[in-house]
């Protein structure tokens, strides 16, 4: 008996091992949704509370906030019991079902003509029909980088939906990116070549096409690069800043006044990471580059305006006192009038989403 049959019938060793690896790459992301995404739901609703998801619907669901209102008498339980079914509807676990249905799908092909490919190579099934080599490499290029990423992503809790659809897409591409890139080398090298693109992430497999078709066609390549513009705040780098601007926030402005809650959930990022975001651009805008001056006095963002003119009108005679120091210093680093810089202040604090962030904060 050949070491590729076993006693399961007619199933093979190959057709054993490709089930598995079917198997497994659905694992990461079911084990996403049946632990982590339920914490980071029940961390979210922990971290809002009954108050602040009333200003979250005033602020960002007026409809839902004028019918919560003429219920008068909904207690704190059934706040955060019909956020939770407001959550559940817009970032329920049914929207993986079908990415999921769909990479199931393509995956099972796949690994099937692998199978049915490596079986006749092989000898083992000298009647049937095998694919090029080609095709079976680029294949499995894309299973390897899939599986990576999906484990990466388990890892470090960064699981969205868009990024299982990402999957999907790579797998679409994969077979003709690999025998078109593959074709402008030399025969021998093509196969090899088509699965090691796995190395690369699915947006530099993009720009590399991009960059062959421009040298084909004697085209230019157009492409963004240098500093964002979300770089200029603290704590936010390159990767962070990319997140953002995969949900649309290319600027300042875009990330002062976004939905923080959906924002964390589409980008999969912290809670009190997008809060601090928005929390500084909220200020950016007033200030701009000058608001690096007020980080050393503890005024990096709205929420901490909003506690800085608590204690501006505190009866606490030391809390005061500090204030109103911090305030005449802070004036002066901006070259302001103090009643100028002042009013500035109070407008940050008057907005509602930085009065939102403050509740959060607080």
């Amino acid at each position: 008996m050949s070491l590729l049959q076993n006693p399961f019938g007619n199933l093979t060793l190959v057709g054993l091992a490709l089930f598995i690896a079917w198997v497994i790459l659905l694992l990461p992301a079911v084990f996403y949704l049946l632990t982590t995404w339920k914490n980071r739901r029940e961390l979210l609703v922990g971290k809002l509370g009954p108050e602040a998801i009333k200003l979250y619907y005033e602020q960002f669901f007026p409809h839902l906030a004028s019918e919560e209102s003429e219920t008068d008498d909904a207690d704190e339980k059934s706040i955060v019991r019909e956020f939770k079914s407001h959550f559940g509807r817009l970032y329920g676990r049914r929207h993986y079902i079908l990415p999921l249905l769909l990479i199931a799908v393509l995956a099972a092909v796949g690994l099937r003509a692998t199978a049915q490919s490596v079986q006749v190579w092989l000898g083992h099934n000298p009647s049937g029909s095998a694919y090029p080599p080609i095709v079976i490499s680029a294949f499995l290029g894309a299973y390897a980088w899939v599986l990576y990423d999906h484990f990466r992503r388990f890892r470090t809790g960064d699981f969205t939906s868009h990024d299982i659809y990402s999957a999907v897409y790579r797998f679409l591409i994969a077979i003709p990116l690999g025998m078109s890139i593959a074709a402008l080398l030399k025969d021998e090298v093509g196969t090899g070549v088509a699965f090691m693109l796995a190395a690369f992430p699915t947006t530099t497999l993009i720009t590399v096409m991009r960059r062959l078709a421009g040298q084909k066609l004697g085209l230019g390549e157009s492409g963004a690069s240098g500093t964002l513009e979300l770089e200029k705040l603290q704590c936010i780098g390159r990767a962070n800043a990319e997140r953002y601007v995969d949900e649309g926030i290319t600027t300042i402005a875009e990330l002062a006044w976004a939905d923080p809650v959906d924002l964390s959930i589409k980008t999969n990022l912290q809670f009190n990471f997008v809060i601090d975001s928005v929390s500084q651009a909220l200020l950016w805008v007033y200030f701009e580059d000058r608001v690096k001056k007020l980080y050393p006095l503890s005024l990096r963002g709205a929420q901490e305006v909003c506690s800085f003119l608590d204690d501006l009108a505190s009866d606490k005679k030391k809390e005061k006192a500090a204030a109103e120091q911090n305030l005449a210093t802070a004036a002066k680093l901006l070259e302001l009038d103090p009643e100028v810089f002042l009013y500035s202040l109070l407008s940050v604090k008057d907005d509602p989403y930085a009065q939102f962030l403050y509740s959060v904060w607080a």
